[in-house]
């Protein structure tokens, strides 16, 4: 290996025969090359990390242990159900083609499908729709002037459209909020914040996934303004109500331990 910016991984995949449900198939008896040793595996086959450690001490070469996962694993299938939920099953068409592509950051493709949906749409409501995941593409991008732009527009019509505790209102504080935060407006990005927060609190239960998001978003901002007792309290209550509503095993706990951890 010439380059200082590569290593080697070594893959130990560790399976158990005994478990009937592993999606697995031994061919080395029916394979067309000899010697061979073929193991096929299913294409939804999930390993679990294991152990991670050095070769020989090299820090150049490691070794990763994976242990394949049955199909009737309780954990996994849990964890999974729950980021199934994730995934927008209740958006229908191009709307959540939108969001699927920005969950995978496609964010060219989401702005042309949005674009599409804007040109199409005649309703207001619609268009603050529209308006505010335009607004969620340009932040991604880091494009905050733009994303501005597009959450007031989608603010803007929502204000005028929407109950003041619309929770798609309260979106679009969270959203503007958090471009407020990227270009250093703390002020504004914690007004914004706590009017999404105020939205939630009266309309959503005590333990909904977007209070978590709204008492991080809070806590960092505070973290910025180096007020860090603020910044602990809204962090630990966020870790409160993941615990008491995510998978142990959910990735959403590790940003928020990262948080209270600063």
């Amino acid at each position: 290996m010439e380059s200082s910016n590569l290593f080697g991984i070594l893959f130990v995949m560790k399976i158990d025969p005994c478990i009937p449900s592993t999606p697995f198939a031994d061919v080395r008896d029916i394979s067309y090359f000899e010697g061979e040793e073929e193991i096929l595996f299913s294409m939804h086959s999930i390993f679990r990390i294991g152990q991670m450690k050095q070769i020989d001490g090299n820090n150049r070469f490691w070794q990763v242990d994976l242990t394949l996962t049955s199909d009737n694993d309780l954990e996994l299938h849990a964890l999974t159900e729950h980021m199934r939920k994730e995934t927008y099953p209740e958006e229908k068409g191009w709307n959540r083609l939108g969001m699927l592509l920005i969950k995978l950051g496609q964010f060219d493709k989401a702005q042309e499908v949005y674009n599409v949906l804007l040109e199409q749409t005649t309703t207001d409501r619609k268009k603050s729709l529209i308006y505010h995941q335009l607004g969620w593409v340009k932040k991604r991008q880091g494009q905050y002037e733009h994303a501005l732009v597009y959450y007031k527009q989608s603010i803007e019509i929502k204000e005028k459209t929407l109950s003041p505790m619309n929770t798609t209102l309260a979106a679009s504080y969270t959203g503007i909020g958090l471009v407020y935060g990227n270009i250093g407006d703390y002020l504004n990005a914690l007004s914004s914040h706590q009017k999404a927060l105020e939205i939630y609190q009266k309309t959503l239960p005590s333990n909904h996934p977007h209070l978590t998001v709204i008492y991080n978003n809070i806590g960092m901002v505070y973290n910025k303004m180096n007020d860090y007792l603020n910044a602990l309290s809204y962090h630990q209550q966020a870790l409160e109500i993941k615990q008491k509503s995510l998978p142990s095993n959910h990735p959403d706990f590790a940003p928020t331990y990262g948080h209270i951890g600063m």
